[in-house]
C-alpha cells in the first residue's frame, strides 16, 4: 500500500511540476488623456493601449463623466488590436476633474475595466474650432489599477490534477480487489 501511496504523490507532483500557469489579463498599459493628466481643452479622442489584443464588451466600453456629473457623448468606439479608440464630444465639459471609465473583453473572454481622472482647466467654448484642440497629454506607462470580473472558470491545470487522481484511485481500487 505505501508504494501505490508514493505513486500517487509521485503523479499528483509530476501534474503540478509542469501545469501551465494561468494567462494573465490584458492589462491597460497607456491611455491618452493619461491618468492625471492636466489638459487646457477637453480631448476630442479617447485612446486606451492594452497589453495584449482586446475587443469590445457588451455595452460602453468608454464613459467619461464630468465634476458636475454629466456624461460626456461617446461615439465611434472601436477596438483594434491592442487598442481602444472613441469620439468623445467635449463640448459642454466643464473645468475640474473627470473621471474616465473603460472596459474591454480579454482574448480569454473575461471583462476587465479599470477608471482614471483627467483635469481640464478650461470649460469648452461652442465657437472653439475643433482643429485648435490638440492632445497634449503625455502617455503615461503606470499600472492602473484594473479589476477584472471573475469568470467562474476552473484552469484546465485543476482539472489535470482531478483527473490524475481519480485514474489513480481507480487504479488502486481495482488493484486492491484484485
Amino acid at each position: 500500500m505505501r508504494r501505490y501511496f508514493s505513486a500517487l504523490v509521485l503523479a499528483l507532483l509530476a501534474a503540478t511540476a509542469v501545469a501551465v500557469p494561468a494567462q494573465a489579463h490584458a492589462e491597460l498599459k497607456s491611455s491618452n488623456p493619461a491618468s492625471g493628466a492636466a489638459l487646457d481643452a477637453p480631448p476630442q479622442q479617447i485612446e486606451l493601449t492594452f497589453s495584449d489584443t482586446v475587443s469590445l464588451p457588451d455595452g460602453d466600453a468608454v464613459t467619461v463623466t464630468g465634476p458636475d456629473g454629466a456624461k460626456w457623448p461617446v461615439t465611434q468606439t472601436h477596438a483594434v488590436d491592442r487598442t481602444i479608440t472613441a469620439k468623445v464630444d467635449g463640448a459642454a465639459a466643464k473645468a475640474g476633474a473627470h473621471t474616465l471609465e473603460w472596459r474591454a473583453q480579454a482574448d480569454d473572454g473575461d471583462i476587465i475595466s479599470g477608471k482614471f481622472t483627467f483635469t481640464v482647466n478650461v470649460a469648452a467654448s461652442s465657437a472653439a474650432p475643433t482643429s485648435s484642440v490638440t492632445m497634449s497629454a503625455p502617455v503615461s506607462n503606470t499600472p492602473v489599477s484594473t479589476t477584472p470580473s471573475d469568470s467562474g472558470g476552473v484552469p484546465a491545470w485543476l482539472w489535470v490534477v482531478v483527473g490524475l487522481i481519480a485514474v489513480v484511485g481507480a487504479i488502486l481500487l481495482v488493484r486492491r480487489k484484485a
